[in-house]
């Protein structure tokens, strides 16, 4: 009897025994699966902060792979390195030193002329060789075409915000070994120049802008409904076989009344293969992409070092105090244009707070072709400073 009551007691453990270690493994396996799950979950949720919050490397930096584990600085690495070799290779043209102009004191950062909507590098053929060959601190004078402007129909893109063609003249400034430039940018020139010292500041010296400020126009405002208006009136142009360039200017006489504005305009034509007439500017892209060339934006999180995300707002916004370009910046204005307001002064100090503003009296939109001799007097005064 006792023998038997002692294994009556034995199997009732047992039994217990095996049903405790059967909810421990059902406990282990829930615990196991939630932290599979959850490990799986955070990876592909910092993927996505990451990718949102933007927060980039140096320029040029290839990425770490230390460890197949998928972090926080491989995915941003991945992203970043990923829209450097989007960029743009921007076609250009240097201006070089006439040999009789005698020689420099000194060599200084070389300088960068980004041209305005519709425009292209060869409109500062004359100012570039002039800086050139004028003076007195020798530098490399360096035009390009801007995306979809230009000699660059071998890249056309559909984006035209200003972080992107600002990043390709990052792109540039680094292929030609300038670890720093000047920059001389007119109208969408000038607010390219700007968005890239506000993320580079580090890249660039200094910054003169032609008639230009760093906001967003509308049609409320006279100037920039013209240029849409211009640029509405471009999409519609028939380029059909037979055409000239006298017949395309003759469509344009109601829209464009400006005869020496319509034949700006007509400079981005030419004849293909077949002789029939093409654009050489992307019309559609710039036509789809107008409202962003009527704003402005900035990469703020590329200058940002790697460990600097404490900088960032949980927005992946930069605080407003770190939006500064601490060099000088030189704005020209038109006398005779709008582009430049009043209004647009506590802005300007605010993101530019060493500018110096200056106008060319009678001179419109377009300074440097209106008044050439004054404009280069500027530039030249300004870039012998340095």
């Amino acid at each position: 009897k006792n023998l038997s009551y002692l294994l009556s007691i034995c199997e009732y453990c047992c039994l217990h025994l095996t049903m405790i270690l059967n909810k421990a493994c059902l406990f282990n396996a829930i615990v196991f699966s939630l932290a599979s799950a959850s490990r799986e979950l955070f990876v592909h949720s910092s993927a996505r902060s990451t990718i949102g919050r933007a927060l980039p490397l140096k320029h040029g930096r290839t990425p770490r792979q230390k460890s197949t584990k998928l972090s926080d600085s491989a995915v941003n690495d991945a992203y970043h390195n990923q829209k450097r070799q989007s960029h743009v290779e921007l076609k250009y043209v240097e201006f070089s030193r006439r040999k009789n102009s005698g020689g420099g004191v000194s060599k200084g950062d070389p300088v960068v002329l980004l041209h305005g909507l519709l425009g292209q590098k060869r409109n500062f053929a004359s100012l570039g060789s002039n800086l050139a060959s004028q003076l007195k601190i020798m530098r490399r004078i360096y035009a390009v075409d801007l995306r979809n402007h230009g000699e660059n129909t071998h890249d056309w893109r559909e984006e035209m915000s200003y972080s992107d063609m600002a990043e390709d003249v990052l792109a540039f400034l680094d292929k030609h070994g300038m670890e720093r430039a000047i920059l001389i940018g007119h109208s969408m020139g000038g607010k390219v120049a700007k968005s890239l010292a506000l993320s580079h500041p580090d890249r660039i010296t200094g910054l003169v802008v032609l008639d230009i400020s760093p906001v967003t126009y509308t049609a409320q405002d006279p100037s920039w409904k013209a240029v849409q208006g211009i640029i509405k009136s471009l999409t519609e142009v028939q380029l059909i076989p037979g055409k000239t360039k006298s017949d395309i200017d003759k469509d344009l006489r109601e829209s464009v009344e400006d005869p020496a504005l319509r034949q700006f305009v007509l400079t981005n034509l030419e004849v293909d293969d077949n002789e029939i007439l093409r654009w050489k500017i992307n019309i559609d892209a710039i036509s789809n992409q107008l409202h962003k060339i009527a704003s402005f934006d900035v990469n703020w999180s590329s200058s940002l070092e790697e460990n600097d995300t404490r900088l960032l707002q949980e927005d992946g916004q930069k605080p407003e105090n770190e939006y500064r370009y601490e060099g000088d910046l030189f704005l020209i204005k038109g006398g005779a244009s709008s582009f430049v307001k009043g209004s647009h002064m506590p802005l300007i100090s605010k993101r530019f707070p060493n500018y110096m503003l200056t106008t060319i009296r009678g001179a419109g939109h377009w300074i440097h072709a209106e008044s050439p001799d004054a404009t280069l007097a500027l530039l030249k005064k300004y870039l012998d400073r340095y």
